[in-house]
């Protein structure tokens, strides 16, 4: 069976959209004010920003895009709208802590421990330098979580989604165990995670109401949407 594709689809009609607003067509300038400059009010809505603090980042959102040029970095790769709910989001988070004293989002783990992917993510030090606030925080937030899961759960995860152990041979390992067992530990690690993760950034940052389906959207948009455009 012919390995599967990962490669993210290309939304060509976004691109082809995007490219109209920066040569500065008239018909997709009308159409942005029509439809995605909403939509990016909508957003900064549903982050608990009131009528006035969303005028004012959404002014900053503009700026990004035009005036220093940020839209040259969408490729296509995700939607247009979700790039620019995420750069919506991080203008917020970035407004928020301009606008008062904020305890800065710090890595709470200090252990090294085995070199595998998620260890690897804990203590990360190539950090692009372009990273978002929004970016620092929710890796904190996920790296906060990693260290609160049970550690047979999260044992039981890493084997599974990580190095791609059947459920099978995890019962096996596990002493025989009914297989329910096994996706019972992995759902209940997946779902402290979420937990954790919430509860971290309610902590740190209250006033950005972000849910986890927002999380899971911007991972799922790829680099570009968590870290922001490189330029």
């Amino acid at each position: 069976m012919p390995a599967a594709d990962d490669t993210p689809a290309f939304h060509a009609a976004d691109f082809e959209f995007a490219q109209d607003l920066l040569d500065g067509d008239k018909l997709a300038w009308q159409r942005f004010e029509e439809e995605l400059k909403p939509a990016i009010a909508r957003k900064l809505a549903g982050l608990g920003a009131t009528d006035a603090d969303a005028d004012e980042v959404l002014g900053i959102v503009m700026e990004k895009l035009w005036a220093q040029k940020k839209l040259v970095a969408y490729t296509g790769s995700g939607p247009l709208s979700g790039f620019l709910r995420t750069m919506a989001a991080n203008a917020w988070l970035e407004y928020l802590r301009k606008h008062r004293r904020m305890v800065p989002a710090t890595n709470l783990t200090d252990d090294e421990s085995e070199d595998d992917p998620m260890d690897r993510l804990a203590r990360d030090e190539a950090v692009a330098p372009q990273e978002t606030p929004l970016a620092e925080l929710l890796r904190d937030a996920l790296i906060y979580s990693l260290t609160q899961v049970d550690a047979e759960a999260l044992l039981i995860m890493r084997l599974s989604l990580l190095q791609d152990v059947k459920q099978r041979d995890l019962c096996l390992l596990w002493g025989g165990c009914h297989e329910g067992t096994i996706s019972r530990k992995k759902q209940e690690a997946l779902e402290q995670i979420r937990d954790e993760t919430l509860a971290y950034l309610k902590e740190r940052e209250p006033t950005l109401q972000i849910s986890w389906q927002d999380l899971l959207e911007a991972c799922g948009e790829g680099a570009d949407a968590i870290l922001g455009p490189s330029i």
